[in-house]
C-alpha cells in the first residue's frame, strides 16, 4: 500500500507537470459546476486516480472475474457471449474505461442532479458531454495515443448499446 502510494505522488507530479497533464487539468478547471454535491476537490482526485490506474492497467496481468468484470468495466453476459470474450479479452480495456469513467465523473460534475453513485452504473446521460477533455486526458495518460473526440464519442455510444457498466478498479500484482 505505501508503494502505491508513492508511486501515486510520483506519478501525479509527473502527470501534472507535463505539457499535455497540465493542458487537461486545466480544461477541468474551466468547467462549470451544477447543482449538485460533487464539488471541484473529489472531481480532481477521482480523475487522477483513476487516470493512475489506468496508466498502470497491465493487460496481461488481469482476467476477467467471476462477474465478468476487468479493468474498471463490467460487461454483459450477452456482450462477452457474441463477441467471444469468454476465450479471449475485450481491446483497449484500459483505454475504453478510463473514457467511460472521466465521461462519467465529467457527466456528474456538470449536472444538477444531486447525487454522484457511478458504480454499476451506465454512462448517464444527464450532464455536460466533454469529449474534447476526456479526450485530452486520455491523450496525456496515454503518450502513444493520439485519440479524437469523435473516437470518445463512439465508445461511449458502444458502450450504452452493448450494456457495459462501470466497476471499481482493481489494483493487480
Amino acid at each position: 500500500m505505501i508503494n502505491t502510494v508513492k508511486e501515486f505522488k510520483l506519478w501525479r507530479a509527473y502527470f501534472c507537470y507535463s505539457p499535455k497533464g497540465k493542458s487537461a487539468l486545466d480544461g477541468m478547471k474551466r468547467l462549470q459546476q451544477g447543482i449538485n454535491e460533487f464539488p471541484y476537490g473529489n472531481l480532481e482526485s477521482s480523475v487522477l486516480s483513476t487516470c493512475f490506474l489506468a496508466a498502470k492497467y497491465s493487460p496481461d496481468k488481469v482476467q476477467i472475474d467471476s462477474r465478468r468484470r476487468i479493468g474498471g468495466l463490467q460487461f454483459s453476459c450477452a456482450y462477452l457471449k457474441v463477441k467471444g470474450y469468454l476465450k479471449r479479452k475485450p481491446q483497449n480495456v484500459g483505454r475504453n474505461s478510463l473514457v467511460l469513467h472521466l465521461s462519467t465523473f465529467f457527466r456528474f460534475y456538470t449536472s444538477d442532479e444531486s447525487t454522484f453513485d457511478w458504480v454499476g452504473k451506465k454512462l448517464p446521460k444527464f450532464g455536460q458531454d466533454c469529449p474534447d477533455l476526456v479526450a485530452k486526458f486520455v491523450n496525456a495518460v496515454y503518450s502513444t495515443d493520439n485519440i479524437c473526440t469523435e473516437s470518445i464519442a463512439r465508445i461511449n455510444h458502444m458502450s450504452q448499446k452493448e450494456g457495459i457498466r462501470l466497476a471499481h478498479w482493481k489494483l493487480e500484482g
